[in-house]
């Protein structure tokens, strides 16, 4: 199954009196990667927050998957946060961990089989197959980032969203993850994701839609992230609004 388009109308969000995010009125288009860019506090999170539903609006948000028989939500969708944090004392390990988001069948019950020959396959396409004995604890951030990555893709999802997903990772890992999401994305799969760093979204070839309060501009990354426009582009629309 090929990845949805995502329509949004009026999506207005207050975080008590301070308004994040105003009128936002957008479409991502189905089977690309959509970036949002754009000034510390200005929404960004928040709005990808909204679409999975996270994070209370006002407006409306339509998931519109390909198979017209889905309701929105049928479709398969793989998320990744900014970071997590784990005990290095919890007796978790990496495989462990992927495999807490396979069926509920207690972990100890499932060694040797497809779902752990599956996870391992994940591990191995963010590079972090020879640690999966590792307790996540004791993890650096950037890894655990990549482990959460092969959560989010272990069940081979429509939509990928991703929050700043590189946060602590070194130059290899940032690597994994970019081919990942161009493998994704040739899948016909769709990709929504906050990042920061512009050279970066240059290589994912990505459609970047600036949140500023609302939508600033959206187009493809040579149009939007030409040098001319950057500065711009990333000034902060209220020195009230808060981080988003």
């Amino acid at each position: 199954m090929s990845g949805p388009s995502i329509s949004l109308d009026g999506v207005t969000l207050r975080y008590g009196d301070n308004l994040i995010l105003q009128q936002i009125q957008t479409q991502f288009e189905a089977g690309q990667c959509h970036v949002l860019m754009g000034p510390n506090g200005g929404g960004k999170t928040s709005l990808l927050r909204s679409v999975l539903g996270l994070t209370p609006f006002t407006g409306e948000i339509a998931i519109h998957w390909p198979d017209p028989n889905q309701t929105q939500q049928a479709g398969r969708v793989g998320y990744v946060p900014q970071k997590a944090t784990f005990e290095a004392s919890l007796p978790l390990t990496v495989s462990d961990f992927v495999l807490l988001n396979q069926t509920r069948i207690p972990l100890f019950w499932r060694r040797k089989t497809l779902q752990t020959q599956r996870a391992l396959a994940q591990l191995e396409r963010v590079g972090m197959a020879g640690r999966c004995d590792r307790r996540m604890g004791q993890l650096s951030g950037g890894e655990q980032q990549r482990v959460l990555f092969a959560q989010a893709l272990l069940d081979e999802p429509d939509l990928l969203v991703l929050d700043e997903p590189t946060t602590g990772m070194d130059e290899q890992g940032v690597r994994y993850l970019e081919a990942l999401i161009h493998q994704v994305v040739a899948e016909g799969k769709t990709v929504l994701a906050v990042h920061h760093d512009v050279t970066a979204v240059r290589r994912l070839d990505a459609q970047v839609h600036v949140v500023n309060r609302h939508i600033v501009t959206s187009g493809h990354h040579s149009d939007v992230l030409s040098p001319d426009r950057i500065e711009s582009l990333f000034k902060h629309y209220s020195a009230k609004v808060e981080a988003a």
